[in-house]
């Protein structure tokens, strides 16, 4: 009858796991570090650095000097006029005598020119945009590990859902191979006229009824793999967890681990609170005068003579006269000081925000952490309980059958004392999820996994 039903859960046991036969056994680490190398959200992450690394060299080839080249040969009219306006970059700008006259002859006239100009002083603006685009990478960089641990906990969870989900399949096998022998019992019971048909009724039911809740838990298990396959980027049909899991470990006191400012949640709000109170100062500095070197040479040559005479055409191909100017300019926008007191006040309701959010998360970071610790002592009492839980629910078992099958039992007793025992059995693994949540959650709290790992660890 034993060889029977092992042989039923042997069956169901290769109809749910046909991925696993040839898979490679992935531990819980080997599962975060396989994600962290090919996620496409980090990934989008680093890129995101990359272009702020790349800005901050922009920010400074800008502040290179500009050397502009100019050369330009001309044929047409050159009547000039008396009187002053506004170019507009519309009106071409002539230069020639005036006459009497509007006369068409041409002209020719060749000009170059080299000018440059250097903003070599601006107050502390440049110093300004260094800070800025520096605390821009810093925010990169916290923005890169935080999206790591965020991945880190997603690929968790999903990893002790298996876990979890394997250890209650375990208990639903035990189950059917349970309610199977018990059925088989009563079956030939109600053969044998000594039981009513009614209990073999009953056991089919109940033996129907495992099976049922062993298939809802392959679905979800089979649901979680695709999960972790996808998050690991390894094909579902190769993919297999390390079921190691050290329970007695449950039961030792924790390392003492503390909230600290390195948290990589933490630390992204604390650089972007930095990184809003440098815009503040490069939003002050940019309305200050701004200093420039300022050089220009350039060299003309016309086909008009000193008279204002038309000669011939190739006459003013050539260079007839040069010039060099050089200055220092300071300019500055008198109404952008106006503009700068609105965009101060705007960029200090941000940091207000952003010093917000990192008290909000500081908060719930500590109050995780305090909550795991207060409830560590009872979660270990709980622990502690469970061999004796597990002993009694299957003592219980045990005697029920033996009264049943005395004839002093009922099968509603004998089927309380099944439900009771895989009861038990569930509540164990419950508690020993309660317990690794716990050290889980203050592994988050604290940015600290090493002592949460080992509970993992091959020892």
């Amino acid at each position: 009858m034993k060889r029977i039903t092992h042989r039923l859960i042997g069956i169901l046991i290769v109809l749910f796991y046909p991925y696993t036969l040839l898979a490679q056994v992935m531990g819980i680490e080997d599962a975060v570090n396989a994600t962290l190398s090919n996620y496409p959200s980090l990934s989008a992450a680093q890129s995101a650095l990359e272009v702020v690394r790349e800005n901050a060299q922009v920010i400074k080839d800008n502040r290179l000097p500009n050397v502009r080249l100019h050369d330009q040969i001309n044929v047409g009219t050159a009547n000039g006029l008396s009187g002053s306006y506004f170019s507009m970059g519309l009106i071409v700008p002539t230069s020639g005598g005036r006459r009497p006259e509007n006369s068409s002859d041409l002209a020719s006239g060749n000009i170059a020119l080299a000018t440059a100009d250097w903003e070599v002083y601006n107050f502390g603006r440049f110093q300004a945009e260094d800070r800025l685009a520096k605390a821009d990478i810093l925010v990169g960089e916290a923005a890169v590990e935080n999206e790591k641990f965020g991945i880190r906990q997603t690929v968790i969870n999903t990893y002790l859902d298996l876990l979890w989900l394997r250890q209650t399949i375990k208990i639903e096998q035990r189950n059917i191979a349970r309610v199977d022998t018990v059925r088989r019992i009563i079956t030939n019971l109600v053969h044998n006229g000594i039981r009513p048909g009614l209990d073999s009724s009953l056991a089919s039911v109940e033996f129907s009824r495992a099976k049922l809740n062993y298939f809802q838990m392959q679905e979800q298990l089979q649901r979680a793999f695709i999960q972790l396959a996808t998050l690991t980027g390894r094909p579902v049909n190769q993919l297999e967890i390390d079921t190691t899991f050290q329970e007695q470990a449950l039961l030792m006191q924790p390392l003492d681990m503390k909230l600290t400012a390195d948290h990589p949640l933490l630390r992204y709000q604390t650089n972007l609170v930095n990184r809003q109170n440098f815009e503040v100062e490069l939003i002050r500095k940019s309305a200050l005068p701004k200093v420039s070197l300022l050089a220009s040479t350039w060299a003309r040559g016309t086909s008009l003579d000193i008279d204002n005479n038309f000669g011939p055409l190739g006459s003013g191909f050539g260079y007839s006269r040069t010039n060099f100017l050089v200055g220092v300019a300071a300019t500055v926008n008198l109404t952008d000081f106006h503009r700068i007191k609105n965009r101060s006040q705007l960029q200090q309701w941000r940091i207000k925000q952003a010093r917000s959010q990192l008290q909000t998360q500081q908060i719930q970071l500590q109050n995780s952490l305090t909550t795991s610790d207060s409830v560590m002592a009872t979660v270990r009492l709980a622990l502690m309980e469970l061999p004796t839980a597990l002993n009694s629910a299957e003592r219980a078992y045990q005697q029920r059958l033996s009264l049943y099958n005395n004839g002093i039992e009922n099968i509603l007793g004998l089927t309380d004392a099944l439900q009771l025992l895989t009861t038990v059995e569930k509540q164990a693994v419950s508690i020993q999820r309660r317990a690794v949540d716990v050290r889980l959650q203050r592994a988050y709290a604290t940015s600290n996994f090493d002592d949460f790992f080992s509970l993992f660890r091959r020892q």
